[in-house]
């Protein structure tokens, strides 16, 4: 029987069934992409492999002291990532950095003005305010509404503060309050508008939402391959050797915390230190250059898969943008990155007699591929015009990406009075490029040049 919240959900989701298609200029219906293709609308959370960053606070472009990241989390966003392994600490802004504020030690953090900051262990080396970073993200949600992403955070504050920031950034509007136990498709996710998953490692108080990740939401593989299942102290390079040598991948996905029973899976897939060994802690880009290719990502996750029955639902790694994440988890969701058109019906066009008729068509890409060779043609009713060139346009990806195109279509010579049949007609326009393809039209009305009277003859007197 479906408890009380579930039902709340069910309709909410029944209540905006209408918006999961869009009209196409024809009259039918195309469903956009859900995080990047249509083949993922139908899959649920628990079916469906999201790129992910550990550390993702941690960056290079917020000008963090050793960052596991190159990019802040809203350009991951805007990149792909959909996962986010993130730390909640107390922090006080102070001058030009942000002290570390233990309430253990500290006192009350409400009483003496400390909040709730993204920090690594210690936020003098690097921190952002919590609730400033969700509002972009509640930005990028907004501007971008077919995306389904996640949060396990690793939480050092009250969860009363958690829910707090959530509010005041706007984000709680996008949050899931569903059960963890099954999921409804990224489609239903969408059409209820509740996209943003949020668990904890931890600590989550009586907030409904704020999940309990490792209490049987979410398994996880180890995350510390500095060490190998012995236990046994290893270097860098040897760690890496572990995450890429078939003989040992199915040691790395052994259960680690949240046990074999949760509906998702997190692969941890990093190793702490420089690839010299000098430094067992710092990440090194040079690592991840290794570790973030395609064939290791895939392979290690397929490996996940077979020892743990359920193919990885989050794979999650440092300095994203090295290696090819993106392309790993394409493949591990079996789909390949395509553009998905729409176009804006073009006018009708009433002309004169061998005329030109023009149309002009705007493209829009939704997809995640562009398509630099779009081909867009036109039929046309053979009685009342000439079948014209197909031309070929760049369609960008983006958000969306678009493109436009022009066609002039030639009439032919219709003479009032001589012609017989109707002197208008529909102009079909077929946009194909890439793997996709849609179709729109026109209506085209010629009308007819005026029948010549004859020449009267001038009789001599």
């Amino acid at each position: 029987m479906l408890g009380r919240k579930s039902l709340l959900w069910l309709a909410a989701a029944i209540s905006v069934l209408t918006l999961t298609t869009v009209a196409t200029a024809n009259g039918a219906t195309r469903e956009r992409p859900c995080n990047g293709s249509v083949d993922l609308c139908s899959k649920t959370l628990d079916q469906v492999v999201l790129p992910g960053t550990h550390n993702s606070m941690s960056n290079e472009e917020y000008k963090w002291a050793i960052p596991n990241q190159h990019y802040s989390i809203p350009t991951q966003l805007n990149m792909g990532i959909r996962a986010f392994l993130i730390d909640t600490h107390y922090g006080k802004a102070g001058s030009g950095s942000v002290a570390d504020w233990k309430a253990g030690t500290d006192g009350d953090p409400h009483e003496m003005g400390a909040t709730v900051y993204l920090c690594h262990e210690y936020c003098p080396l690097g921190a952002s305010d919590f609730t400033a970073e969700l509002g972009k993200i509640k930005d990028y949600l907004a501007a971008h509404p077919r995306e389904v992403i996640s949060f396990m955070i690793e939480n050092y504050v009250d969860p009363d503060d958690i829910a707090k920031s959530f509010d005041d950034s706007g984000l709680i509007d996008y949050v899931y309050t569903g059960s963890t136990d099954s999921y409804p498709t990224l489609s239903q996710m969408i059409d209820a508008n509740q996209r943003v998953v949020v668990f904890s490692e931890g600590n989550t108080g009586s907030v409904s939402w704020f999940h309990n990740g490792y209490a049987g939401a979410v398994q996880e593989t180890p995350y510390d391959f500095r060490k190998n299942e012995a236990g046994q102290t290893m270097t860098t390079q040897q760690g890496m050797d572990l995450l890429t040598n078939p003989s040992t991948l199915s040691s790395t996905c052994r259960p680690n915390r949240g046990g074999t029973t949760g509906s998702l899976f997190l692969m941890n897939h990093w190793v702490n230190g420089k690839l010299d060994n000098s430094n067992g802690i710092t990440p090194d880009p040079a690592v991840a250059q290794v570790l973030n290719q395609p064939d290791v990502l895939v392979a290690r996750a397929r490996a996940c898969e077979q020892r743990r029955g359920k193919l990885p639902n989050i794979v999650a790694v440092d300095d994203f943008g090295d290696g090819d994440l993106i392309s790993a988890v394409r493949e591990l969701n079996g789909v390949t990155a395509k553009p998905f058109f729409e176009v804006t019906k073009p006018k009708n066009a009433v002309v004169k007699s061998k005329k030109k008729a023009t149309y002009k068509l705007q493209i829009q890409n939704w997809g995640d591929a562009e398509s630099a060779l779009t081909k867009v043609c036109a039929t046309v009713p053979r009685k009342l015009a000439i079948k014209p060139k197909c031309k070929t346009v760049s369609v960008t990806q983006g958000d969306p990406g678009a493109g436009s195109v022009t066609l002039k279509i030639a009439t032919r010579r219709i003479v009032k009075g001589k012609f017989k049949g109707s002197k208008s007609g529909l102009v079909k326009f077929t946009v194909a490029g890439a793997g996709d393809s849609v179709t729109t039209s026109a209506r085209l009305k010629v009308n007819p040049l005026k029948k010549k009277k004859p020449k009267r003859k001038k009789h001599r007197r």
